[in-house]
């Protein structure tokens, strides 16, 4: 029961881009760059700092509203 729960949680954490729970960090972004060969996914380093873009497996405001709904 409790794996289940995690591993949904982690999924829908992940999908809906819930700040500070989801599993997607710059590591993480970091291996599937070099690993993967997504570059769609690549961290985007303006001079300052770190940018990391949206990515396509997440939803954004409207449609997640929309959809539960």
């Amino acid at each position: 029961m409790h794996i289940e729960n995690n591993v949904f949680k982690n999924i829908f954490n992940t999908v809906i881009d819930i700040k500070g729970k989801t599993k997607d960090n710059i590591k993480a972004r970091m291996n599937i760059v070099l690993f993967c060969g997504r570059q769609n996914m690549e961290l985007l380093n303006d001079g300052v700092c770190l940018e990391k873009p949206k990515t396509t497996f997440s939803l954004d405001k409207k449609k997640t509203i929309i959809s539960f709904l």
